[in-house]
């Protein structure tokens, strides 16, 4: 069974058909071998030509995949030059970029080096040429506008012309042929508005300057000549600078100098001002204790010191043959005369403020010599006459026991105070004088 299946699935589809059939419906052997033969033949002829087709169709492509290839090489070589093409134009555009930047540049270059007067006018030119070109536009428009009109009026009046003749011709009178064939006039278009018509630019580039390498030339003669003229001001200049900063120096130097000096005055008429305060502190103490007759010695004083002044104020050359000025005002007056000589010692030089200090110093040494020298002889007289006032009494003759010494008497405290306020007040006078 599984044979005759076998042999059912290997057999073409008419003879599967021929084997499913009854054996009733069976031709004899011979026409039933005939037909499986001329359907083999068949078949073997279709193979035969699916063969063929095939092998025509395989051919066929590979001839096309030929051709599809060489198109595709063909168009690989295309590709590769239009590349080279490509990267030729690149370069070619770099290097046109990289002029056109460089004559840019030097276009800025003229530019700034073109005279003002020249770029004002050329200015000018072009607006007059946008004006130009505007005026013709407008001029333009408006004879395209008359234009229209007088087209319209004339269909206007050709059209009434051509119905009052067709009326005419239709048996009306004529002026009944005018009456209906009358038209009402066209609307006319408006007039355009030439105010708002704007100015145009050509994209012209502006005329340049220089025509000539010549005019570049005399242009860059005459700022090397500038150059020159500025450059010997700046030498001149910078000289300058240099003696105004030497002087600056020297003069900062002798400030500084004087600065010191004075800051060291300073401090010495501090360590003074300490020190007289406190000598007018004790004064003001011994004033505060003492008693008795102190407004007369303060009278006394301030009489001596009215006298002392009013003979420095005299000595400074002030007059006073005109009234008696009290002491303040004659020491405001030498006050205002020691400012004046400070500050015109101030502007003396330093060498001659230091040597004049110096035979001050000198001759206020020799005074004080002088002065201690005359006191010491003054002394010696006084010792010398007492001597003799004793040498000339006659001697003394001492009689009964010697008196011993026992112990020194008792001082007061009364007297003290006296002696000490004689000496505070010469010590005042003398401070003033």
């Amino acid at each position: 069974f599984s044979s005759s299946i076998t042999n059912q699935c290997t057999l073409p589809p008419s003879l599967r058909i021929l084997v499913g059939m009854p054996a009733c419906c069976l031709v004899p052997h011979a026409s039933r071998l005939a037909l499986p033969q001329q359907m083999l033949e068949e078949d073997a002829i279709r193979f035969d030509t699916f063969l063929k087709e095939n092998d025509k169709k395989a051919h066929e492509a590979i001839k096309k995949a030929e051709k599809e290839t060489k198109l595709k090489q063909d168009k690989v070589q295309e590709i590769k030059k239009l590349n080279q093409a490509i990267q030729v134009v690149q370069s070619d555009m770099s290097k046109h970029k990289e002029a056109l930047e460089d004559c840019l540049k030097y276009k800025q270059f003229l530019d700034s080096l073109t005279p003002r007067e020249f770029v004002e006018d050329q200015k000018l030119k072009k607006k007059e040429r946008q004006a130009t070109r505007r005026q013709e536009r407008i001029d333009a428009r408006i004879a395209a506008w008359e234009a229209s009109k007088k087209r319209l009026a004339e269909e206007w009046a050709a059209k009434e012309q051509a119905d009052i003749e067709a009326l005419i011709k239709a048996g009306k009178s004529k002026k009944a042929a005018k009456a209906a064939g009358s038209r009402p006039p066209p609307k006319m278009p408006a007039r355009p508005k030439v105010d708002e018509e704007p100015l145009t630019s050509s994209g012209q580039e502006l005329d340049m300057y220089f025509t000539e390498p010549r005019q570049l030339l005399d242009i860059f003669t005459q700022l090397e000549e500038q150059n020159l003229f500025l450059i010997q001001n700046s030498q001149e200049t910078e000289q300058a600078l240099e003696v105004l900063r030497q002087d600056f120096s020297e003069t900062q130097k002798n400030m500084d100098g004087k600065t010191w000096a004075l800051n060291e005055n300073i401090d010495e008429l501090k360590v003074q001002i300490d020190e007289e305060e406190a000598k007018a502190q004790q004064l003001s103490k011994s004033i505060q204790i003492s008693s008795g007759d102190l407004q007369g010695r303060q009278d006394d004083l301030l009489k001596r010191l009215h006298r002392k002044v009013s003979s420095v104020y005299q000595q400074c050359g002030f007059d006073a043959s005109g009234g008696t000025p009290n002491t303040l005002f004659m020491l405001s007056e030498l006050e205002a005369r020691l400012e004046d000589l400070l500050t015109s010692i101030d502007k003396m030089p330093v060498e001659y403020v230091k040597k004049a200090e110096n035979m001050k110093e000198v001759k206020r040494r020799e005074k004080k010599r002088a002065q201690q020298q005359a006191d010491q002889d003054r002394i010696q007289e006084e010792r010398n006459r007492k001597s003799n006032e004793r040498s000339m009494q006659p001697p003394k003759k001492r009689t009964g026991r010697q008196v011993m010494f026992r112990s020194a008497p008792i001082r007061r405290t009364i007297e003290e105070e006296k002696d000490n306020e004689n000496q505070e007040d010469l010590d005042e006078l003398k401070y003033l004088t």
